[in-house]
């Protein structure tokens, strides 16, 4: 990966994932400070989730995307509590999910905790009624909040893979990212390309595109109000 130091150094934003080794995460994490970068870290899975946080590299992340289970592991490696038995009614999986990203906030910028069928909770920087996506120039004392968008309905019958489905969402939301686009149009995406995905007999599906999960150019859907939570 150093070879790629100066590509890496001009990114607007670099994403790591779960399958590479520890040492590859650490040195990438390194350069956060010598180039003043924004890192997404995708866990992968529960076992793998705890990479970047057996030292003081995860304080260099700025996004990452855990599904709960993910989200446990993190904090449990750095000795937090974390509760036995993993919620099952949407309120407490909320309130739980909050209380597990509260502590990462300190460092990360934001926190996008997967749900599966309940959608996604965005945790992070207060903005004007909503979570401030966007990638930030310096780390300062902010109030945050948090976000619940429900998923997008997929029937048993048109569920064909589920195993890319949060890779699919968490792509389509760093796009709408790096196109400046706001926080409901990015989770939008994120939640029109997780539905295409589901739908595929491929992990990811292979006719995603900008396009396809604009949701000014898909058929007319019906958006619920996201869910306001106020992080103390």
């Amino acid at each position: 990966v150093s070879q790629f130091e100066k590509q890496i150094s001009s990114a607007t934003l670099v994403c790591l994932d779960g399958n590479i080794p520890v040492p590859t995460i650490n040195y990438v994490c390194s350069l956060t400070e010598k180039y003043n970068l924004n890192i997404w870290y995708e866990p992968t899975d529960a076992e793998k989730a705890c990479k970047p946080f057996l030292s003081d590299a995860w304080k260099s992340l700025s996004y990452s995307s855990p599904n709960l289970a993910e989200l446990c592991m993190m904090n449990k490696t750095l000795g937090l509590m974390v509760p036995k038995v993993l919620p099952r009614s949407l309120d407490e999986t909320l309130m739980v999910a909050v209380a597990l990203s509260r502590p990462l906030l300190e460092n990360l910028h934001c926190l996008v905790v997967t749900l599966g069928p309940d959608g996604v909770l965005l945790c992070g920087e207060h903005n004007a009624g909503s979570v401030n996506l966007q990638p930030r120039k310096q780390k300062i004392k902010r109030q945050l909040c948090a976000l619940h968008y429900p998923a997008l309905t997929v029937t048993p019958e048109e569920t064909m893979n589920v195993s890319g489905a949060g890779d699919s969402f968490a792509g389509a939301l760093m796009a709408g990212i790096l196109h400046g686009r706001d926080t409901d149009c990015c989770v939008r995406m994120g939640l029109l390309a997780a539905r295409m995905s589901l739908a595929s007999p491929h992990p990811i599906s292979p006719i995603l595109t900008l396009d396809s999960v604009d949701p000014n150019k898909v058929q007319a859907q019906k958006w619920p109000t996201p869910r306001f939570i106020w992080v103390d």
